[in-house]
This record gives structure tokens, sequence and C-alpha cells, in this order.
């Protein structure tokens, strides 16, 4: 893989703009600076929520997916191949949820300080809460790292699908594996509640951690037979 190729020029300057600039800069850190001011000034009670992680699980799948679409053409036409696009993606997106993630720890490091500081009683935001994770670092790092690839990874397998597929052959097969499952559910045959069983067991976290990220790679390398000989079209809305 080339990291002075063109391609990987687009796929770095796309992933800066979207999560680094856009995500981190414009948005997230303004909202930690927002969630400072309030708890320094104001009265906050414990029914209060400061979140600034939300847009972060909004802005990781939408580069998935937008950041690939508009590179893809592009890239193409300047003479790279659809193999080397995809290697560079996967790994300018894996790092790129790695870092991004890094840094919205370390805001949320920063504003739980201050609010333990200050004695606020607002509770922060954070999908951990729902693991009945107690905070750390690293578990609540390792927790949002989790996600950003789980959403990353789904979301671009979702579009690949889509892409080659076309949205009425999309919906028909999502809709034949919904019916599907639902039929291995309750006939018994394949028990889904094993994402229920890990929020409710004290399970450890890297228990969950690594079953996450094993099923988000998964998912994630599925694209790459799917999107190896693509076209530089997608299949119309229609088909």
């Amino acid at each position: 893989m080339n990291l002075n190729s063109g391609t990987f020029r687009m796929v770095y300057e796309g992933a800066l703009f979207a999560l680094g600039k856009m995500l981190l800069l414009y948005i997230t850190f303004p909202l930690l600076l927002l969630w400072l001011f309030i708890g320094y000034f104001f009265h906050l009670g414990e029914e209060v929520i400061a979140a600034i992680s939300g847009p972060t699980y909004f802005f990781i799948p939408l580069f998935a997916i937008n950041g690939f679409s508009t590179i893809f053409p592009v890239a193409i036409g300047m003479g790279s191949t659809r193999i080397h696009l995809l290697k560079i993606f996967y790994a300018v997106g894996l790092a790129s949820v790695l870092i991004v993630t890094f840094i919205l720890n370390v805001f949320q490091w920063i504003l739980l300080t201050f609010y333990e500081r200050w004695n606020v009683a607002a509770h922060i935001l954070h999908p951990a809460t729902f693991l009945n994770q107690e905070y750390t670092f690293i578990s609540y790092y390792l927790i949002d790292l989790m996600l950003g690839i789980f959403t990353f990874s789904f979301a671009f397998l979702f579009f690949t699908i889509y892409y080659r597929l076309g949205f009425k052959k999309s919906v028909i097969w999502l809709m034949v594996l919904v019916i599907i499952g639902t039929l291995l559910n309750y006939s018994g045959l394949i028990d889904f509640s094993i994402g229920e069983w890990l929020v409710t067991q004290n399970v450890h976290i890297m228990v969950i951690f690594s079953f996450v990220i094993i099923i988000s790679l998964i998912a994630l390398f599925i694209t790459y037979p799917i999107m190896r000989n693509a076209p530089l079209t997608a299949k119309s809305k229609k088909d």
C-alpha cells in the first residue's frame, strides 16, 4: 500500500476533514466547552445528562458511506484499482476511528474531571453506563472504539450491498433475512439473546470488546468481494 499515492491522500484528507475538523474541531470540542460553561455557571442536578459523544456515532458511519462514495469514481478515474482503494479505505478508516474515539475520551475525561472538582451532579452520557461499567479511561475508550468500529463496518457493509443490488433488491433481501431470523429465533433453533445476555451479565469488558470487534471486522471484510469488481455507478433506485 503506497502511502504517497494520490488515492491515499484523497482518503486521508477526506477522513481529516469529516472526522478531524467537522466532528472533533467544529462540533465535539465546542460541545465540551458548552458543557463546561454550563457546569460551572449553572446548578445541574442528577437528572441532567451531559452528552458530547452523540455526533461521533453519526459522523463515523457517514464517513464510511459518503467518504467512500465520493472518492470511488475519482480514484478509479485517476488510475487506482478498486482493490488498492479498498485496502487504503480500510486502513485509514479503522485508524481514524481509533484516533477519533481516543480524542473523544480525552474530552470526556476532561469534562468528568472538572465536574468532579466542581461537585457537579450531572451525569455524562456514555455507552458504558448501559454495560454497568465503572469509569476508567481504558474501559470507556475500549467501548467507544468498539462501537466506532462496529458502526463504521456495518455502515460500509450496508452501503456496498445497496450499491451493488439497488434499493428494491436490498429491501427484498433485508426482509428475507428478517423473516428467516424471526422464524429461527421463535422456533428455538437460534437464540439471538446473546447481546442482551452480555449486557445483563457481569461480563468482562475485554470479552464484549473481542466479540463485537470480530463481528465488525468480518462485516467490514465482506465488503471486499462485493466491491472489488464494482462498477463506477451504483444500481438505480428502481433496481
